[in-house]
């Protein structure tokens, strides 16, 4: 797969929004939306990118702490054409040679590279199935989570074959180490369970788009395997209706990157669930704040961020917040528990995965 490129094959969008300046990127942008600074919008970095590829600006400190609070999120490239994710990341790759990089970056990569994941981690026994299957640091982490899944899937009918894995490398290359990422690639690489005409089967929306993109690998979400199954005959029969109404969290990676949208809609209308949806939905999302390494840099910049989801959430009346990202889910839960007083109630953060598990116990 190819690397990141330098700046200079950028040039023409580097260009374009500098002369057009158009700022369909700014107002909804979820980091401008909390600092309402330029430069933190995707508009105010083109012009430090282009300052960098002409030589008019000098690599800083402070030009590394204002791409650390980049979310990597996509919402502005989905009101652009050009391709602005990749020239952020390239600029972080930039200041990375120059030894800019955040201490709690180096140190994640350090850690990844040593022990093969970014979290602490419980050792997933190996499972014996039909199904290639990748967890993932974060849920390899939660086995309590791990284990509704797998519980899932199996009363579904779907059989995940797991054992030794090691990280995807997303936050790697995502915080500017390419060179880093290209071995962790190979060491995960070593790892992956394939079969032949067998997608590998994903739970985290992050190592789904890292395996597809980086990877080249055919991949598919758990959530459009389990989508598929509600639709045979003797599994709709058992479902048992929730009649709850809920909002749903479209996962920046999930949604805007993957495209999956539809399906986790499906899912919870087969399970009786009805949706009030948020202004931001789709394509258009919001993150959630937990997303590009924010969380690691600026922990504040990120709870604000996800006040600002929840907000959404309540202004449509959600008493519950449904997503299918881990990173999304814990985020916004953390949020949902500092705006209590705002909003006068609690909005539950629930992920679909244990919606399906309640349904299908029944």
């Amino acid at each position: 797969m190819e690397k990141i490129q330098d700046l200079t094959s950028y040039q023409e969008d580097i260009y374009t929004c500098n002369r057009t300046r158009c700022g369909f990127c700014r107002e909804e942008c979820p980091v401008y939306r909390v600092t309402r600074y330029e430069t933190f919008s995707c508009r105010g970095k083109m012009l430090v990118a282009r300052g960098l590829m002409e030589g008019l600006l000098e690599p800083s400190k402070e030009m590394a702490d204002m791409l650390d609070k980049c979310l990597l999120c996509g919402y502005c490239q989905s009101r652009c054409a050009l391709k602005n994710i990749e020239i952020i990341t390239s600029m972080r790759h930039h200041l990375t040679t120059k030894g800019l990089a955040a201490a709690v970056h180096q140190e994640n990569v350090a850690q990844i590279l040593r022990d093969g994941r970014l979290f602490e981690s419980q050792v997933v026994a190996k499972r014996e199935g039909n199904t290639p299957f990748y967890v993932g640091c974060l849920y390899r982490s939660r086995p309590k989570e791990l284990s509704t899944v797998f519980s899932v899937l199996e009363r579904l009918n779907i059989h995940p074959e797991t054992g030794e894995e090691t990280c995807c490398g997303y936050i790697v290359e995502a915080t500017g180490f390419s060179e880093d990422f290209e071995k962790v690639k190979q060491r995960c690489e070593e790892n992956l369970r394939q079969k032949e005409g067998i997608p590998i089967l994903t739970l985290c929306p992050t190592c789904t788009i890292t395996l597809k993109e980086k990877y080249g690998l055919t991949v598919q979400h758990a959530i459009v395997a389990v989508r598929d199954k509600l639709s045979e005959k003797s599994i709709a029969k058992r479902i048992k209706p929730l009649n709850l109404t809920v909002t749903y969290h479209d996962p920046c990676h999930l949604g805007r990157m993957l495209g999956i949208f539809e399906e986790p809609r499906q899912i919870l209308d087969r399970l009786g669930v009805r949706i009030n949806e948020m202004e931001h939905n789709r394509y258009f999302s919001t993150c959630c704040g937990g997303g590009g390494g924010l969380r690691a840099v600026d922990d504040r910049l990120s709870i604000e961020i996800s006040k600002n989801r929840v907000r959404d959430a309540v202004k449509v009346g959600a008493e519950m917040i449904v997503t299918a990202c881990p990173t999304c889910e814990s985020t916004l839960l953390r949020a949902s528990g500092r705006l209590v007083n705002e909003v006068d109630r609690f909005v539950d953060v629930r992920s679909l995965w244990d919606l399906l598990d309640q349904s299908l116990s029944g």
